[in-house]
């Protein structure tokens, strides 16, 4: 059944994507519809679903705080401020956008720090996490295989394929999970069984965190501001109301899917409790309550979460490979060489990292502290900054020593980088009349 879906996706992806014009090719000619937003923008949200499942394991209910309810809000905001306002003002591409406001070197950074963002790299150490315990895989011929699969369509389909594939993978993931969740309530019963069996942390919306650490993940959410992603499938729509129905309706099904997630989660640590050392608690569970059939359906469901996240990681992070450091190539060959130097660049992080997490609070820690405020401020409060580069620059050292510091004092990277980019801000700026 896996290997049909694999044809399924391809089929999808590439056949049904051919012969496209450029615009078609990256953004649909500007006419996405509602349907498929919400399904893009759904799946794209899932690729680090083996995560949630082990945070849920080992720290309960508070996994929705941090990597559902920031976000939600995030998206709100987004969905009704930011997007219109980017859309209005025909915004197609983020660096570029910096180079109007900031300048060509500013622009450059902001590149980089966007294909950091962007990598799909946590994604393919997730889907070869997947394909290691359905097939015994080796990491690096899994993770291959993950390239390989990502590649070959969005490289030849473009956006298109990753829309086309997206409504498909759409369906699978809440089939595969409900399934999950409908064995376990069958065989262990409803939520009295989770109150009775999990710890009094697992039940706690702080579970066993401070709330300084809780709290810089409300800052590292709003790293969806600055989403290539996101941003993407907002230029891309038919109009400004598909954009603000696109969201409500995707906070609606993020949170179905969120219940199906934590739930489960909830769920394996009642049941393996006792073994503490469980990895996979999802493919764990899958494979001690599910019979064959609808086993191999939660493998494809799952493959299907992280299988959408990765193609539209892989396009946004060649997409902005191609449009700010190849401007002069053929766009698809260009679309070529940034897949290419995207599967490079992922194939080392996947073979040198193993905690997907520390892969997002890293990435997102730098995002936030060198591109979030000087967009906001471009966006929404027009100063100018005598500056640009140092705006950047600064932020992202005094956040890169944090790091390599562990933390000092107990305080986050992430405080220090947006403390510093709102002073450097302060001290370098003037007010303009020229408002976006």
């Amino acid at each position: 059944m896996i290997l049909v879906y694999f044809a399924i996706v391809l089929f999808l992806g590439v056949y049904k994507s051919l012969n496209q014009n450029k615009s078609d090719f990256f953004n649909l000619s500007r006419s996405l519809t509602l349907p498929s937003f919400v399904a893009t923008l759904v799946t794209t949200w899932y690729g680090g679903i083996l995560e949630i499942g082990r945070f849920t394991f080992v720290h309960g209910i508070v996994t929705w705080v941090i990597f559902g309810f920031f976000y939600y809000l995030a998206a709100m905001i987004y969905g009704f401020l930011i997007g219109p306002k980017l859309y209005r003002n025909n915004i197609n591409n983020i660096p570029e956008y910096f180079e109007k406001n900031y300048g060509f070197f500013s622009s450059k950074i902001c590149s980089l720090i966007l294909i950091l963002i962007s990598s799909p790299a946590p994604y393919i150490l997730i889907f070869s996490t997947i394909l290691s315990h359905i097939y015994g895989f080796k990491m690096e011929t899994a993770s291959l295989i993950g390239i390989i699969m990502s590649m070959s369509y969005v490289s030849l389909g473009g956006f298109k394929s990753i829309i086309n594939t997206d409504k498909f993978q759409f369906i699978l993931m809440y089939l595969g999970f409900s399934l999950v969740l409908f064995f376990l309530v069958k065989n262990y019963g409803g939520i009295s069984f989770i109150i009775n069996n999990v710890s009094n942390n697992h039940l706690k919306l702080t579970g066993d965190f401070s709330i300084g650490y809780i709290f810089s993940w409300s800052f590292i959410a709003m790293i969806t501001f600055i989403d290539p992603n996101i941003f993407q499938r907002v230029y891309s729509s038919k109009n400004e109301k598909i954009i603000k129905k696109g969201f409500l309706i995707s906070i609606f099904f993020w949170f179905i899917f969120d219940f199906l997630t934590i739930s489960i989660g909830l769920y394996s640590f009642a049941i393996f409790k006792s073994e503490l050392n469980i990895s996979n608690p999802y493919l764990e569970i899958a494979d001690k309550i599910l019979p064959n059939f609808y086993k191999e359906i939660f493998y494809i469901a799952i493959l299907s979460v992280v299988m959408s996240t990765i193609d539209s990681f892989t396009f946004v992070s060649a997409e902005t490979i191609k449009k700010n450091f190849l401007k002069n190539i053929n766009y698809k060959k260009g679309i070529w060489i940034g897949t290419f130097v995207t599967a490079i660049s992922s194939f080392v992080i996947v073979n040198n990292f193993n905690n997907v997490i520390d892969i997002w609070y890293l990435s997102g820690t730098i995002g936030a502290s060198v591109i979030l405020i000087p967009f906001i401020n471009s966006l929404f409060f027009h100063y100018k900054t005598r500056y640009p580069e140092i705006l950047m620059i600064i932020p992202l050292i005094s956040s890169s020593i944090w790091i390599y510091l562990k933390n000092p004092f107990s305080i986050d990277a992430l405080y220090i980088g947006i403390l510093t980019s709102i002073s450097t801000l302060y001290f370098t700026s003037f007010k303009s009349s020229n408002n976006l």
